[in-house]
């Protein structure tokens, strides 16, 4: 039994992927990487995630978190192009803990001064909602999701199902998860579909430093996104004293280079009473080409209460 529990983060991997060409999949904003903290770890959340910016990497994390959560994200990537996420965590006694998210993705209009057709507006919407239960070192969680995606006046709508573990194990927590499992996105009257970006996850943590004077935690993830192929990403987190975070990650790519890469981050974590608090940042710069090197800004508060 032990060696099944030890090995469960790792099937998911085996499952045949079905591989798309790069940029195939529809709804790519389920591929948007949301959160500071994920972010400057390079993503190697899976295992990691106490908080509740788990929820875009595995909702069993979920079942981790003790306290009423409120996290507020933007993020300003390359030509533009913005997001903008609210992310809740609510635990209860019983009916396991309970969340919720809402991304929403817009960019700039397209406008060709030539064209004799009005500018096109374009944005993406997803909200999403999740529970996890906790038995003992084991913790399960599944997520909802709804997907709406609008080009000028068409939209087209879909939904997707997130499952995830997390298994405490000889100090390590370990993590398996399956997304975006669901139909395909397709505009109203339009005979193409475009199949969602479904993603298998297997990951890993361990605090490698524990004292009253610093923490220092890594994690390691491996995954595989539809038409993108495979990634390995590491991250590691100092804490000094609880009240200063500095962060660092790297992700390696098969493809979508601008996924991958090296990330920074950090983090000042204070309190009111019994409201704590957290302000983060993560700079992520991606190579697009050789030499064309693109930034993203992600700025994040986190409230527990």
């Amino acid at each position: 039994m032990k060696k099944a529990i030890v090995l469960l983060p790792f099937l998911l991997l085996a499952v045949p992927c079905w591989a798309l060409e790069p940029g195939t999949s529809g709804a790519d904003i389920l591929k948007m990487p949301i959160g500071v903290r994920p972010t400057a770890m390079g993503f190697a959340y899976s295992a990691f995630g106490d908080d509740v910016q788990v929820l875009g990497y595995n909702p069993a994390g979920l079942a981790r978190i003790p306290k009423y959560s409120l996290a507020l994200d933007h993020q300003q990537g390359f030509a533009d192009v913005q997001v903008e996420a609210l992310s809740l965590a609510f635990p209860t006694k019983d009916y396991g803990n309970i969340g919720a998210q809402v991304v929403f993705r817009h960019m700039p209009t397209i406008d060709n001064e030539l064209a004799t057709d009005p500018p096109i507006p374009v944005y993406d919407l997803m909200v999403l909602v999740s529970n996890a239960h906790q038995f003992g070192r084991f913790s399960v969680g599944a997520s909802l999701k709804v997907v709406m995606v609008a080009l000028g006046n068409e939209q087209a709508l879909t939904q997707a199902v997130d499952v995830g573990i997390k298994v405490q194990w000889e100090g390590f927590d370990l993590a398996a998860v399956a997304q975006n499992l669901g139909p395909d996105l397709q505009f109203p009257g339009s005979a193409s579909k475009d199949p969602l970006p479904l993603t298998f996850r297997a990951g890993l943590s361990r605090t490698l430093l524990a004292s009253p004077s610093s923490t220092l935690l890594a994690s390691a993830e491996a995954s595989h996104v539809r038409d993108e192929g495979f990634a390995a990403a590491f991250g590691a987190e100092y804490w000094h004293r609880s009240l200063l975070a500095l962060r660092a990650g790297y992700r390696w790519t098969e493809g979508a280079q601008a996924h991958g890469g090296l990330s920074l981050g950090a983090a000042l974590r204070h309190n009111l009473g019994r409201l704590e608090y957290e302000i983060g940042y993560a700079w992520r710069p991606a190579p697009v080409s050789p030499s064309f090197l693109v930034a993203t800004h992600s700025f994040g508060l986190l409230f527990w209460y």
